[in-house]
């Protein structure tokens, strides 16, 4: 069974996103604060895990504590193990230069709000496109 992290600090969201890909046979991991992900620390130039945290990351550029663009950013730098096609950014609306950067990253963005729709094509063809 294929983990996927889920940082959304919407509890209800974040929730209803856990259980849909619970349904679809993924261990969705439930984080609310993006900061728990190790290449957020400002001291540590690398990620020192030996494996990827998830196969799949599904993350909100809305956090208040970092926006998940930055995070994915800081996560490239600093050698994260998931792959970059395996990463979803959530999006209410992306400047042209957000959307470059995203694209530059590689992961995929999905429009909020998220449909199950959006969530099944991203997890059943990761990375083939950024809408």
């Amino acid at each position: 069974m294929e983990n996927i992290l889920i940082i959304e600090h919407e509890d209800h969201v974040r929730n209803e996103l856990g259980s849909y890909s619970e349904r679809l046979g993924y261990k969705p991991i439930l984080i609310s604060d993006p900061l728990i992900c190790k290449a957020a620390n400002a001291e540590l130039k690398q990620c020192p895990t030996k494996k990827p945290c998830a196969e799949f990351l599904l993350i909100d550029n809305d956090c208040p504590a970092i926006d998940g663009l930055s995070l994915i950013e800081l996560q490239t730098r600093k050698g994260c193990l998931v792959q970059k096609k395996q990463k979803a950014l959530m999006a209410s609306k992306l400047t042209d230069e957000e959307n470059e950067k995203a694209f530059t990253l590689g992961c995929h963005v999905i429009s909020k709000s998220v449909t199950f729709q959006d969530l099944d094509s991203w997890l059943n063809g990761p990375g083939d496109s950024s809408e």
